[in-house]
């Protein structure tokens, strides 16, 4: 018996935390979105008290791709709520079906009894048993006669049960289908406003490659930036090895012979080495416009350091990984957009920038081939900026790349 109440209050104890993990989760998804929502409530603002000022046209051209970037993350989460909540709606509506046929079936058993009972009942129990013609048929009547009232009995409280269910559950399909509704109605506000953005970007990126100057300043912004993508990489190793010592720690601690086995299994994919020289573009169609390393701008005066190579493609081009991986990072950083960090087996990582409508999220195990978003829009035209990455140092991309 005391065994048995410790393994109830393992049960108990073990729910408990699976119920608060979940609404820790849940807790912090909805702080997730309040915080973008935020955030782009004040771009809002930030865009209003810039319009018109020509000087600042760079920037505000940056708020609106920042703006886009949010716009799309929060309708990716949107669009994952509606899958998750259509899958619920599935489930309660089968769970209706079952609980309908159920209550049929009950409601036809329990008119078949009651029809039983008017013919059988019409002279009194021991005057049906009385006529019997053998002692053994009189008995055998006694007990159905018992065997029926006790499943009427069962069938009456089952029919009761099933309603009950039957009415919870069109409850929650209700409340299911108003928060579904909620969510569309939601998500088509998000992208209005995300399309009224894309239209201010086109018309004020035509209208800014009246001066050429201003794709100067863009690159120029661009490149002060740079930095930003390699703080990314080193935050990312710096994680990795920290994730790895407390999986170490944890087994240490545990006296385990068992060997680490991590959350993402980086064995099973193509080695990235192996790829280099005939590593698929990350565009189907483009050309190289900006080369890796020292580039120098004769007006200007300047060299600027790219870590990567920037490709110009077509409108809309879809924008592929290169490698099997793990999406590890989708950011906005100034000049670059919304970039995407894939990361591959022995810490190699690939960077792509300039990222619209982007398609994965961040912990995805992507393929070779695995689209992740399209070309983005800039002064340049239509940019995908492509880096490689072996642990802290840049690689040439020139050099990974199949030759075209």
């Amino acid at each position: 018996m005391v065994k048995y109440f410790k393994h109830i209050a393992l049960l108990i104890f073990i729910s408990s935390i699976i119920f608060a993990q979940t609404n820790n989760n849940i807790e912090l998804k909805n702080n997730e979105l309040a915080n973008i929502k935020t955030r782009i409530l004040e771009l809002e603002n930030e865009l209003k008290s810039k319009q018109g000022d020509e000087a600042s046209a760079i920037k505000i051209l940056d708020k609106i791709n920042h703006q886009t970037h949010l716009l799309n993350q929060i309708i990716k989460d949107l669009s994952i709520e509606e899958v998750i909540i259509g899958k619920k709606i599935a489930k309660i509506s089968n769970q209706i079906a079952k609980l309908q046929t159920e209550v049929s079936e009950l409601k036809k058993d329990y008119s078949d009894y009651v029809k039983w009972l008017y013919v059988n009942n019409k002279e009194s129990k021991w005057n049906f048993l009385l006529k019997s013609d053998s002692f053994n048929q009189a008995i055998m009547r006694y007990k159905y006669f018992n065997y029926i009232t006790k499943k009427n009995e069962e069938k009456v409280t089952q029919l009761l049960d099933s309603k009950q269910e039957l009415e919870k559950s069109n409850r929650e399909l209700k409340s299911e289908n108003l928060e579904k509704q909620k969510i569309e109605n939601e998500k088509k506000r998000e992208v209005a406003r995300l399309e009224k953005r894309k239209k201010e970007k086109t018309e004020l990126i035509a209208s800014l490659n009246k001066v050429k100057s201003n794709i100067e300043k863009e690159i120029n912004e661009k490149r002060k930036y740079e930095i930003e993508i390699k703080a990314r990489i080193a935050k990312l190793i710096e994680a990795d090895r920290e994730k790895e010592r407390k999986l170490r720690e944890e087994k240490f601690n545990n006296n385990s012979i068992e060997p680490i086995i991590p959350k993402v299994n980086y064995a099973k994919f193509e080695n990235f080495p192996d790829l280099k020289g005939k590593m698929t573009w990350p565009v189907s169609s483009g050309k190289i416009i900006r080369d890796f390393g020292e580039n120098k701008n004769q007006k200007l005066k300047t060299v600027t350091l790219n870590y990567g190579i920037d490709i110009k493609s077509k409108p809309n081009e879809k924008v592929f990984a290169v490698a099997d991986g793990v999406v590890s990072v989708i950011d906005w950083i100034v000049g670059f957009g919304s970039i995407i960090i894939v990361t591959h087996k022995g810490d190699f990582r690939t960077v792509y920038g300039h990222i619209d409508n982007i398609e994965v999220n961040e912990n995805d195990i992507v393929k070779a081939g695995t689209k992740l978003g399209t070309v983005n829009q800039s002064l340049e035209g239509d940019i995908v900026h492509f880096e490689i990455w072996d642990e802290r140092n840049y690689q040439n991309p020139q050099l990974w790349l199949v030759k075209k």
